[in-house]
């Protein structure tokens, strides 16, 4: 794409006879759509009129995050968008205000952000819902008005295609997190040197499928392994914290007198069944997590025997990706697919953690 605009910047520069030109933004480790060619839709030449006059291009964009108060993972997005407009803003001739709201798990607070983004005339709205589907009699006014929506991280549940009116969804792969987890406990499992292994999964009931798919992903990748494995799920239905999640493993441990690995819906789940072992005593059982917490990373740096490893659920890629399609559809016009392409989950274990720079991480906390 860059190439492109370059080529109608040097078109408009030659009519104009006007020097103007951009810079070259850095190169980034991240991977993005916005690196790859592809062709100027019809009617794009306003960008690049812009750039030659060295106007550019000015947005203004709406983010409603669905949680910064209480968990730290979502202030990556926030780093991802910052991330796309310094790499990306200047060589596309293009400059994005952002508006960051905290929806606080609320569905009543994130339509009200969503709301006031559109009274102050948004360009485009990244919404990072609440729930799955409370948001789309508002978002379908808002486009019927021309206020393009990108969806990040939890997928929507339309009830018709009339319903979808999003321009993608940006999210991980919630199924391959849980895929991902389990590959790292057959790990430990096959040394184990038995038929039946027992593994506890935390999920997240009000979650929905987003907590069913990581659960599915787990469940199926060990029982493919080991058919006579013991897979017991529990639903925390409290708070979805470490102290809940503590609580809930704590009643499990009592009646449980075998569990060999355990992994959950997130870091929180997970951290929570960690520090119920440690205070029963149950120092054999290992742990996986999920998402991003900077004890996790910490323990796994120290050589915690306890952890074998943290599936990284990376929310500044989430964050760049959502920036990018939204300056595809408002910039380039373009049409995006259904879902926009994310990177597979990755593994840290203490062996491959000092090839990763987590101790930078704002967003760890």
């Amino acid at each position: 794409m860059k190439k492109v605009i370059a080529l109608l910047l040097a078109a408009a520069m030659t009519a104009s006879m006007i020097g103007c030109g951009a810079k070259e933004a850095p190169a980034s480790d991240t991977p993005s759509p916005a690196e790859e060619e592809s062709e100027a839709p019809a009617g794009d030449e306003a960008p690049a009129e812009a750039e030659a006059s060295g106007e550019g291009t000015s947005l203004k964009i709406g983010v409603s995050i669905m949680e910064l108060t209480a968990y730290t993972w979502y202030q990556g997005v926030i780093d991802g968008c910052n991330q796309w407009l310094a790499e990306n803003g200047a060589s596309n001739g293009v400059d994005m205000e952002f508006d960051f709201e905290d929806s606080r798990s609320d569905v009543q607070t994130m339509l009200t952000n969503v709301e006031n983004m559109i009274s102050a005339k948004c360009d485009g709205i990244i919404l990072f819902p609440a729930d799955a589907s409370s948001a789309i009699p508002t978002m379908k006014e808002a486009v019927g008005n021309g206020i393009p929506f990108i969806i990040g991280d939890y997928a929507q549940e339309a009830a018709s295609d009339a319903d979808k009116v999003w321009s993608t969804f940006v999210g991980h792969d919630m199924k391959a997190l849980g895929q991902k987890a389990a590959e790292e406990a057959l790990k430990y499992l096959d040394t184990l040197g038995k038929d039946d292994p027992v593994c506890l999964f935390i999920s997240r009931p009000t979650s929905g499928q987003v907590s069913q798919d990581r659960f599915d992903g787990f469940k199926e990748t060990i029982i493919n392994k080991y058919p006579d494995a013991k897979i017991i799920e529990e639903g925390d239905t409290g708070a979805g914290n470490r102290d809940s999640a503590q609580t809930l493993t704590e009643n499990v441990l009592q009646r449980e007198a075998v569990i060999d690995v355990v992994c959950g819906h997130n870091d929180a789940e997970v951290v929570g069944a960690y520090n119920a072992a440690v205070a029963q005593g149950r120092n054999e059982i290992k742990f996986v997590g999920i998402a991003g917490d900077i004890d996790v990373l910490g323990w796994l740096a120290e050589g915690n025997e306890m952890w074998l490893a943290e599936v990284l659920q990376d929310p500044v890629v989430l964050g760049y990706q959502a920036t990018d399609a939204m300056y595809k559809v408002l910039v380039l016009k373009e049409e995006l697919p259904e879902k926009y392409a994310l990177p597979d989950p990755e593994a840290i274990t203490k062996d491959n953690i000092s090839e990763y720079d987590w101790e930078n991480w704002g967003w760890l906390g």
